[in-house]
């Protein structure tokens, strides 16, 4: 076996990096070993990666008892939740490009021979992906896991027992109406979140964790394993021992993530009713991976799978009614007909061979096919004048009675002018809000407008007003909404050009999105527009180089 890092260690030419090994405590048996980047976002700011400090050490146990040496770096882990609804949460979707790119810098710097990705949450599972992808290396992700949900049996909003942490944000708007006490306000802020790990419905954190699985780089039926549980530990220490079974074999990432093991990502998507996120994730993804994938391919591929999990925020089961019917693999065992089956898992089978000894633990929980929560999947991407460049939305999160919505245009010129709206009262049953430039380069960052919907939700308006933005919602947002609008208004697109009061028809189930009887070719020639940030730093050079959202909101890596 030919490991790239004795390039650097074996030789007296290359006694000067064995001695700053030897600096850190390495022994010569250590270095002759192959050298394994375990890649930790471990922090105490973000409850997902509370965890990571003591599922490193059985990372370590399990690479150690592989015969191989393991070499720890950190790289950033930012809180959505934390950042959510402030200037804040315009360096998320940008922190994926900062995580990718210390991946590639470290992994290449010191020619590393495989990687153990320690990732939990929004765009930290992402941007590890996409950073292994370019480096090209045998990589295992181990996420860590979902919180416990809070229980709530009386009044509970979402009709169940368990409720999480996005519905603070829906009770803030239920508390400013009137609906709920000031009392029940706060308890729901103590109890809706009782241990650590990523939030417990199914937000882009969770979503992300189950597609890693679902695309094979996980070990199986590990994405939805509570962050608090003991087998949450074992996983650290079998994906441990895992990656070097890989390195042996030079099974790289990208033999693993293939196109079409983003094809069965994309159709598992559909069929928990994941995050709308993940349509910029595996954009990106495929970006890295020199693989050919378009949103609007996205979209015909989720078109065709049905929603088969109910999960918060389009039902009431958490992720720890879905990790106890079974998870990702019986998702696929379901779709296993609509899946590539002979795609390579980081556990040297094929996902056919791994679906031959699963069962459905629970099917109130996760459906069968021949018995969907809906027909129609859990992602939809939409077209029209209004976004030509396609426009993304959740129809498993969105009322039934609001699938089909017409209405008149409020234009809000960001989402701290849309926020002050809403709380104050202008928003009004059968407006449609715009929130415009929040998207790549105009937000920059392309910031999330969780908040808003949230409120609108909580006032009972979550049916009664369609919420539409060049932004991005959370995993967690249900009601009326239509995100990544593209061309973005920095990018003067239609949506610059709308005017308050033109109306907007937003149909999901065919598909599209209009401003009826509005010539956008003739306000161009008569309308200015522009609503200029001052932007500095890391945002600076994001909002100038940035793709547009239809192709995943990346920096360029290389010449295309």
């Amino acid at each position: 076996m030919k490991i790239r890092s004795r390039d650097i260690l074996e030789g007296p030419q290359w006694a000067n990096v064995r001695a700053l090994y030897k600096a850190d405590g390495y022994s010569d048996e250590e270095l002759e070993r192959p050298l394994i980047g375990v890649v930790n976002s471990y922090s105490t700011v973000c409850p997902g990666h509370m965890i990571f400090k003591q599922l490193l050490e059985r990372v370590r146990e399990g690479i150690q008892a592989g015969g191989g040496t393991p070499v720890e770096f950190g790289t950033i882990g930012a809180c959505d939740g934390i950042a959510m609804g402030h200037k804040g949460m315009r360096y998320i979707l940008p922190s994926r490009q900062t995580i990718a790119d210390s991946i590639e810098e470290m992994a290449e710097a010191h020619r590393l021979d495989g990687l153990v990705l320690l990732g939990s949450c929004d765009k930290i599972i992402p941007g590890m992906l996409m950073g292994a992808m370019r480096v090209n290396l045998p990589a295992i992700l181990v996420n860590g896991g979902p919180s416990l949900p809070g229980r709530m049996k009386e009044g509970n909003p979402y009709g169940g027992e368990f409720i999480d942490h996005s519905i603070i944000q829906e009770s803030e708007g239920a508390l400013r109406s009137g609906i709920i006490s000031e009392e029940k306000f706060k308890w729901m802020e103590n109890h809706a979140m009782p241990t650590i790990g990523s939030c417990a419905m199914l937000g882009t954190a969770n979503t992300m964790g189950c597609l890693a699985e679902a695309m094979g780089i996980m070990l199986p039926g590990t994405a939805a394993i509570p962050a608090v549980y003991s087998e949450r530990l074992s996983a650290g220490y079998k994906s441990g021992r895992q990656i070097m079974e890989l390195v042996r074999r030079g099974i790289k990432i990208r033999d693993i993530i293939t196109k079409q093991s983003i094809y069965n990502a994309i159709r598992v998507n559909a069929a928990i009713g994941g995050s709308t996120n993940a349509v910029l994730h595996l954009l990106g993804l495929a970006y890295e991976g020199e693989i050919e994938l378009s949103i609007f391919e996205y979209g015909e591929i989720s078109d065709k799978i049905p929603h088969l999990v109910p999960m918060i925020p389009a039902g009431n089961n958490t992720l720890l009614d879905f990790y106890e019917a079974g998870g990702i693999p019986v998702v696929m065992k379901e779709l296993q007909q609509l899946l590539w089956t002979e795609e390579k898992t980081c556990m040297l089978e094929t996902i056919g061979e791994q679906l031959k000894k699963v069962e459905n633990l629970r099917p109130e929980v996760i459906h069968s096919i021949e018995n969907p929560v809906h027909k129609r999947g859990g992602i939809k991407i939409l077209r029209g004048n209004l976004a030509p460049d396609g426009a993304v939305t959740k129809p498993s999160s969105i009322p039934e009675n609001a699938l089909v919505f017409r209405g008149k245009a409020k234009i809000y010129e960001g989402e701290e002018q849309a926020l002050k709206g809403i709380r104050q009262g202008r928003v009004k049953a059968g407006d449609v809000v715009v929130i415009r430039y929040e998207g790549p380069k105009g937000g920059p960052g392309m910031p999330e407008m969780y908040k808003a919907m949230k409120l609108l939700v909580g006032m009972e308006l979550g049916d009664k007003v369609c919420l539409i933005t060049d932004g991005r919602f959370s995993g967690s947002n249900n009601g009326c909404f239509v995100g990544h609008i593209c061309p973005e208004a920095a990018d003067e697109g239609p949506i610059a050009y709308l005017e308050d009061g033109d109306e907007i028809s937003v149909n999901i189930n065919e598909g599209c999105i209009e401003a009826v009887g509005v010539d956008f070719t003739e306000r161009r020639k008569n309308k200015k527009i522009g609503h200029k940030k001052e932007v500095r730093g890391s945002l600076f050079q994001y909002a100038r180089n940035v793709s547009p959202s239809s192709a995943g909101a990346v920096l360029p890596s290389r010449e295309c």
